[in-house]
């Protein structure tokens, strides 16, 4: 995808520019402060982030911000290699796992983790997005990114009616992000959480 292209060089960039990356993760600061209030994420829970790239911003932020345990996983090795230097730089590595694999995590241990997170250029997201619905724990709950309407022939969407009921966090201060879902797995018969827009209470 052109989309994970440019953002790997802007990460890329970020790696060699202190200013850069300042710059770049603050851009995601705000989104994950709304993510975590949406999914009620604290520091008894484990994030796995999928999708990471070369800096991953948010994983690092939901730790920062809620003090909870994250891996993150992302099937570029070359990424992968860089963000473990980073999060060891930053002196993260007991907090913050990076590990490369697949996005549908085939064979990878699900039940360990209470939160899954949905970065915006995991594709194909409509079958990642099942094969992990699958195979979590009752309870998880599922962070899916959305971008922009204008953009949305960009990237792999998930355009299912099964989340039209989620409770939804819109992203205003952000170009490409537009929204993010809850979705939480339920004992048998998965369904959406039912609810509406959870943005009351959390400054535009």
């Amino acid at each position: 995808m052109l989309i994970t292209s440019f953002t790997q060089k802007i990460e890329d960039w970020a790696l060699k520019r202190k200013r850069v990356y300042q710059i770049a993760q603050s851009y995601y600061r705000d989104v994950t402060h709304r993510e975590s209030v949406l999914a009620n994420v604290t520091e008894k829970d484990h994030v796995l982030c999928i999708g990471g790239g070369v800096c991953p911003f948010t994983a690092i932020l939901f730790h920062e911000q809620t003090g909870a345990k994250v891996s993150v996983i992302d099937k570029c090795e070359h990424c992968v290699e860089k963000a473990k230097r980073l999060i060891d730089d930053l002196g993260l590595s007991d907090a913050i796992t990076v590990l490369t694999h697949n996005g549908d995590c085939a064979s990878f241990p699900l039940n360990r983790f209470t939160v899954v997170h949905f970065a915006l250029q995991v594709c194909p997201m409509r079958n990642v997005f099942h094969n992990i619905e699958k195979r979590v724990s009752p309870g998880t709950r599922l962070l899916v990114r959305r971008p922009k309407r204008p953009l949305s022939n960009l990237y792999s969407c998930l355009p299912s009616p099964l989340l039209h009921s989620c409770p939804v966090t819109t992203h205003k201060s952000v170009r490409n992000i537009g929204s993010t879902l809850l979705y939480i797995k339920q004992g048998g018969l998965s369904r959406p959480v039912c609810g509406s827009n959870v943005n009351a209470g959390i400054p535009a």
